[in-house]
């Protein structure tokens, strides 16, 4: 029965152990219609300093990337590394691509 608990709370608090990403929305119509060059500029470098913090702390090793892996292998952490980086990325080329249509 001790042997129970004490599974039971290392996979509990393996698994509270995924770590948590923002996450960047796509350009809504009204961004696309309404942003100017400068402003275009502005988010470009919010999105571009979103990727690097990502990156960053998905390489810096922690307590929440070995309780990731204790409880999941890590999958949870590569899962939602990734889909940060995937809004990120989708952002900042939508944002690259108004710049280029607006003639910044």
């Amino acid at each position: 029965m001790k042997k129970t608990a004490v599974l039971f709370l290392c996979v509990l608090v393996a698994g509270c152990a995924t770590q948590r990403f923002g996450r960047l929305s796509p350009l809504s119509e009204t961004e696309k219609q309404q942003l100017n060059c400068r402003e275009i500029a502005i988010e470009i470098a919010k999105a571009e300093e979103f990727l690097f913090q990502t990156r960053r702390t998905r390489n810096d090793t922690n307590s929440a990337h070995v309780l990731g892996f204790l409880g999941d292998f890590g999958i949870g952490n590569v899962m939602e590394g990734d889909a940060a980086e995937l809004s990120g990325n989708i952002r900042l080329k939508e944002l690259k691509d108004l710049s280029v249509r607006k003639s910044c």
